[in-house]
């Protein structure tokens, strides 16, 4: 019997692993197929797809109602309909009386067809859908494994999904080749109906760079981003348009926790599962210095609350630097994720991360706005009406 873990805790799978159908070249996933044994499948069985299921929702405190199951890749789709079928019917199995089932599913959308579309529907999945913007965009980073453009297939599904109604939003990686076009970036993807928006900013690390160019953005070119989106969404989008960055932090300002592990104060809560039964602390750290074990063998819920992924996520705080600890804007961001802590501070102490610059130039753009629309909800008004007290201030 799996043991209940400490805290709640959510877990990515990744039931391919890193196998993809485009090639996308800035992705710090793809690597990964490098440290796998040789002739692996690159499947999860359905014997360990029950085990994961049962075991993700036995685990869970015995206070959450609610679980939501995260398939990510690679690309998830390539494990077939069949499989996420039986998901649900296990998912069904397993759950708690009372407790409500969710399912995201990140993909790059060019494997969606009719029978895809109908079953994200029926099962009320949301769809994560990964795009850069417009073709030109999109094609310079996404190329398919012919390297052709990738754009018209993910157009395709992108259709089915509106045309049976399902739930979606919208990943954009931000990178050095495109930065420069944020508020062209933003419109588009208004265009295309994504409501939810979250922008990803490219930081490759050596261990999973897999060309000799360097994709990352400086932080110069993140922070005008930033502010070039922020811009154009304060115009008319407030309220309709949702950025994930945007909201976080203003929730922060309103005194809630961040929702987004990057800018949390600690991290350890979102642990990854590979196809083949390995978890790791986090996805971003799939190497074998930072594997817990395998579910087949060490219990999940010990794995989530174990000593190794405690102290993984207290040493986010524990290694702030003292630029960081002393910063005006650490609650909105507290650092930024480790693995992208590769710059210096001022004072020459390594740990700084290496957008920070970029963070705060946008902090420091956002905030009066952020204040004054936080002051128009805590009156009881919409936060669209914000240029009211914006004037006051």
């Amino acid at each position: 019997m799996s043991s209940q873990a400490t805290y709640p805790f959510h877990l990515l799978v990744k039931p391919v692993g890193a196998k993809c159908n485009l090639d996308c070249h800035y992705c710090y996933y793809l690597r990964k197929e490098e440290r796998y044994e040789p002739n692996a499948t690159m499947q999860m069985s359905e014997e360990l797809l029950e085990s994961y299921i049962s075991q993700y929702i036995a685990t869970q405190p015995s206070h959450i109602n609610s679980v939501d199951f995260s398939w990510q890749g690679g690309e998830p789709a390539l494990r077939g309909l069949a499989f996420f079928e039986r998901a649900v019917e296990l998912q069904k199995q397993y759950a708690r009386p009372g407790m409500q089932i969710s399912n995201t599913f990140q993909s790059n959308g060019t494997l969606i067809n009719e029978r895809w579309a109908k079953f994200f529907k029926k099962n009320n999945f949301l769809i994560g859908l990964s795009i850069d913007g417009d073709e030109l965009n999109h094609g310079n980073g996404r190329p398919d494994l012919k390297g052709n453009n990738s754009y018209p297939k993910v157009m395709r599904g992108l259709a089915l999904l509106k045309e049976h109604n399902v739930n979606f939003n919208t990943l954009t990686v931000v990178h050095c080749d495109n930065a420069h076009l944020g508020k062209q970036t933003y419109n588009k993807l208004k265009e295309l109906g994504s409501t939810v928006i979250q922008f990803q900013p490219c930081v490759e690390h050596d261990r999973d760079r897999r060309a000799s160019k360097d994709w990352s953005l400086s932080p110069q070119q993140w922070g005008k981003f930033l502010c070039d989106v922020f811009d154009e969404w304060k115009k008319e989008d407030v309220g309709k348009v949702f950025i994930q960055l945007f909201e976080n932090t203003l929730a922060i300002l309103a005194g809630q926790p961040s929702q987004m592990c990057f800018h949390s104060e600690a991290c350890g809560q979102q642990l990854m599962l590979e196809h083949d039964g390995s978890v790791y602390s986090c996805d971003h750290y799939s190497y074998d210095d930072y594997k817990l074990g395998n579910i087949d063998i060490v219990d999940l819920g010990k794995m989530a609350s174990g000593e190794n992924q405690s102290q993984f996520g207290l040493a986010k705080w524990h290694s702030l630097t003292k630029q960081c600890r002393e910063c005006d804007f650490r609650p909105f961001c507290n650092g930024g994720c480790p693995k992208e802590r590769t710059a210096i501070t001022a004072d020459l102490e390594p740990g700084l991360h290496h957008l920070c610059r970029g963070y705060k130039q946008f902090f420091m753009h956002s905030m009066p706005y952020l204040g004054a629309m936080l002051e128009t909800i805590n009156n009881g008004y919409p936060a669209n009406l914000y240029p009211m007290y914006l004037q006051r201030s």
